[in-house]
């Protein structure tokens, strides 16, 4: 008897098979994600001309969204492409500047920030030029 439920254990172990896929590698993830971060970086490590802790601050504070949009994004290394969505408060997000098409996988960066009593969500989708790794 233990022998028989043995082989059927065995038999049936045989037949079923799992599959199991590999993990997404996440080094194609990770260079979009750091770039789009180093993008939100240097736009507010850039000095501002008048009293405001960066120039994004100054674009945010003035309601120069297009400006605020196209300084990020001027931000992002060459082979990479994005948009940039702003949101004030708790509004819904907007994209502003020049919304292009993806080209591949995307990756969304979103930073808070905030100017006197408003709160920004600073978001963008960052993809690959010619959307390969």
């Amino acid at each position: 008897m233990l022998t028989l439920f043995w082989v059927f254990f065995m038999s049936a172990t045989f037949l079923i098979q799992v599959y199991v896929p590999d993990a997404p590698s996440t080094a194609f993830d990770a260079s979009l994600e750091l770039a789009a971060e180093d993008a939100i970086d240097i736009s507010l490590a850039t000095s501002s001309s008048q009293n405001f802790d960066s120039l994004l601050h100054e674009y945010l504070a003035e309601d120069e969204y297009d400006d605020a949009c196209e300084l990020i994004l001027s931000n992002l290394i060459p082979a990479k492409q994005g948009n940039c969505w702003l949101s004030k408060d708790s509004a819904p997000s907007e994209p502003f500047s020049i919304v292009g098409t993806p080209s591949g996988e995307t990756i969304t960066v979103h930073r808070l920030l905030y100017t006197e009593t408003i709160i920004w969500t600073v978001s963008i989708d960052v993809w690959n030029v010619g959307g390969g790794a």
